[in-house]
């Protein structure tokens, strides 16, 4: 009886895929992200006012971090710290940051958003959104939450703690 049982029971075990699987798999995350990032770029061109996607992420870390040190953007970043003073001059004369010594160590420069600065990023960010809500528009809330659940046991992150709305 305990071996009828078992085999009424689908495994939970997860099955090998084979390698046509995973290119089908590996080239339909490619072509939605491709599709996800389209958003973005069209946001970030028709409202950057000429800011690059590297200017956009360190405005955009700097936002989250708040005020912080020129060499601790370029850590977050993953960026040499000339890279870093290059972006922060082209935003600087843009007026999208400011810089300013803290304290007496003259070397320590410190950067902040400045109020067009935020402007940009949410004006941005409200545009990918609504892009973004678009393109995953076109799919069923539940499939919407089949995929999410999927991308997030991949990634090995726990599940999401609310629903995407349908």
């Amino acid at each position: 009886m305990k071996a009828t049982r078992a085999m009424q029971r689908p495994s939970t075990r997860p099955v090998a895929a084979s390698a046509i699987e995973v290119e089908s798999f590996v080239e339909a995350l490619d072509l939605a992200q491709r599709a996800l990032r389209s958003v973005s770029d069209e946001a970030l061109g028709s409202l950057g006012q000429g800011v690059t996607a590297t200017q956009l992420r360190l405005l955009d870390r700097l936002s989250k971090l708040g005020e912080s040190r020129l060499i601790d953007l370029a850590e977050v970043l993953s960026i040499a710290p000339s890279t870093a003073t290059r972006i922060c001059d082209a935003l600087a004369e843009r007026q999208l940051i400011v810089r300013h010594r803290r304290g007496r160590d003259r070397r320590e420069l410190q950067i902040a958003l400045t109020p067009a600065g935020t402007e940009l990023l949410e004006a941005i960010g409200r545009r990918t959104l609504a892009g973004w809500e678009e393109v995953l528009g076109r799919l069923p809330g539940a499939q919407r939450e089949t995929v999410a659940a999927a991308l997030r046991e991949l990634a090995g992150m726990p599940p999401a703690t609310a629903a995407l709305p349908a």
